[in-house]
């Protein structure tokens, strides 16, 4: 059809009127554009108005035509330009650290220095001989695992804890009781307090969760030798706070006048007998709360009788008697002398007591 309407044009150009002098033929183009115009008009298609446009692209009828052909054809028509956006503002280039998952059930950690230390004391026995060591920084729990703690790790995983532990009766003797556990353990407690009644293999299972739940991983008990360091804080004494001996009423929750040994320690009365929550006394110079009394903790150490053969660089030790584990930093029902930084003893992993809990510990992040 387009050829149809280019040749109609080409024969009116050929037949058109002459004129000028010694006889020039004169090709009349507005009567061939008309001409044109009109057979694509009487064709009424849009391939005879696009055939008229690409013979006459300036032609008398360009707007008709285009108009005639975009109504036919709307997807010829061409697009309008988008509006010119604003260019925004140059800002200087600020590199940002990609988002780090986050562990919302993962207790609060303080970072520990790495520094060379002496673990042990002049007693010797199962505290002796002192050991020379070189730890790595670490990072440690601010406090206890609590009741709190302990609730959410049950009520996610489904596992129940050992509902049978070793309570002080009112007499002062420690007892085997049927149905206490972390959160009946023979005294009042709270989300807030530690959580007691818990054996190694409790602790072991929690740090499991942990690991389970924090992407960056890491956790683990802490070895010995880094709970005597974090303990020590930056003094190099038996009772490492300022006053030493003389100011225990006031830096450690042990046995006091208010309690019901004999051992009890009638210069402190603190108004409670049993472990308190995290804070109640003052924290180490690390910023840890109760690193020494409140509950005793389990280390990942195997028991040992002594500190000889132990590594320098504050590993926990994985030979010995492995059936027993260490325990440091005494509790809210021993005496002073227990209460001392150098202070160890060794209980059957297996066993749950109301004067035993844990903290973690978990290795620093590379570069941290």
């Amino acid at each position: 059809m387009r050829h149809l309407i280019l040749a109609s044009a080409l024969a009116l150009m050929t037949t058109a009127g002459m004129a000028g002098a010694q006889g020039t033929r004169q090709i009349d183009r507005s009567g061939v554009d008309r001409a044109a115009w009109a057979f694509a008009q009487e064709l009424n298609t849009a391939d005879a108005f696009q055939a008229y446009l690409e013979a006459f692209p300036e032609g008398l009828f360009r707007s008709e035509a285009e108009a005639q052909l975009f109504a036919l054809r709307p997807d010829l028509a061409p697009q309008p330009e988008p509006e010119p956006q604003p260019e925004p503002p140059r800002t200087s280039l600020v590199l940002v650290n990609p988002p780090q998952e986050t562990c919302t059930v993962c207790p609060r950690v303080v970072r520990v220095p790495g520094g060379d230390t002496v673990m042990g004391s002049e007693q010797g026995g199962a505290e002796g001989p002192r050991i020379s060591q070189t730890i790595a920084a670490f990072e440690i729990a601010a406090t206890e695992i609590t009741v709190g703690d302990m609730r959410a790790f049950e009520a996610a995983t489904g596992t129940r804890t050992g509902r049978s532990c070793f309570v002080w009766t009112p007499e002062g003797r420690m007892r085997s009781r049927d149905g206490a556990y972390w959160g009946a353990p023979g005294f009042d407690v709270t989300d807030d307090h530690p959580a007691a009644c818990l054996n190694w293999d409790d602790a072991m299972a929690y740090v499991d969760w942990l690991n389970d739940e924090d992407p960056r991983g890491g956790w683990r008990l802490p070895s010995e030798a880094e709970f005597e360091y974090a303990a020590r804080g930056t003094l190099d004494q038996q009772y490492p706070w300022p006053g030493g001996l003389s100011a225990i009423c006031q830096r450690v929750n042990g046995a006091g006048a208010e309690s019901r040994f004999r051992h009890r320690n009638t210069a402190c009365n603190d108004g409670t007998e049993a472990p308190v929550p995290a804070g109640v006394f003052p924290v180490n110079p690390f910023g840890l709360s109760h690193m020494i009394g409140n509950l005793w903790e389990w280390t990942a150490d195997c028991w040992n009788g002594s500190h000889r053969g132990a590594p320098s660089d504050g590993a926990a030790r994985t030979g010995g008697t492995c059936s027993s584990r260490v325990l440091r930093g005494g509790s809210w029902d021993d005496p002073p002398e227990n209460l001392r930084v150098s202070y160890r003893v060794g209980i059957p992993k297996t066993r749950r007591q109301a004067n035993v809990g844990f903290r973690v510990a978990r290795d620093l992040a590379p570069g941290g």
